[in-house]
């Protein structure tokens, strides 16, 4: 593959010529072959996407990851996590960015992107499908749920992405996690072809 069309600095990485042994070296029941999730053509699961995101968004760099677990999976609309413990998991925030995977109905994601000090609130579903609604229902109760030192964000916006429509049914938490990097000020990679998303996982 040729990798010099892709400009991005922040995806730049050194090889690892020892990758491939400690790839066979890895036992198959442990938590580190979720990480190869991402090799596959699979949804990534809660864990694997809360890694990640742990990962890229450092503790004090203004960033709240919020776990997708903590929402569990979201059908139409509907979470089954009461508002209690959403409240509870909202409370440190102040004038962060906080970032909320989305799994909906178990095989898609998408996310709700909260600019606290912007006072936004973004939405985003990168096949642009009817989970969106639901995604939206959610963000709208997140907002009720916010502490009352923070200002509330007036309402919910369509995050606008330059990445494309995802045409296949796996690649969505990839588009995700580009979606929460775009969002937190990385420069956008423009359209997603086949190859690009082969490249990224």
């Amino acid at each position: 593959m040729d990798f010099s069309r892709h400009g991005n600095s922040g995806f730049y990485v050194e090889a690892d010529p020892t990758l491939p042994n400690k790839l066979k070296k890895m036992q198959n029941l442990t938590s580190q072959i979720e990480v190869l999730a991402l090799v596959g053509k699979e949804l990534i699961s809660d864990e694997v996407m809360h890694k990640l995101l742990t990962k890229l968004f450092l503790p004090g760099s203004g960033v709240v990851v919020f776990d997708a677990s903590t929402l569990g999976v979201v059908v139409d609309g509907e979470v089954s996590t009461s508002n209690d413990v959403i409240r509870e998991a909202l409370s440190g925030v102040s004038n962060d960015k906080v970032l909320i995977p989305v799994n909906c109905h178990g095989n898609h994601w998408c996310s709700i992107m909260i600019n606290l000090e912007g006072g936004t609130v973004d939405v985003y579903d990168s096949s642009s499908s009817s989970y969106l609604v639901g995604v939206r229902a959610v963000a709208q109760k997140m907002m009720i749920l916010l502490p009352t030192n923070v200002k509330k964000p007036a309402r919910v916006r369509t995050f606008e992405s330059s990445q494309g429509v995802q045409t296949d049914s796996y690649n969505c938490g990839i588009y995700v996690l580009l979606g929460f990097e775009m969002f937190c000020g990385a420069e956008p990679l423009g359209y997603l072809d086949k190859k690009t998303l082969q490249c990224l996982r």
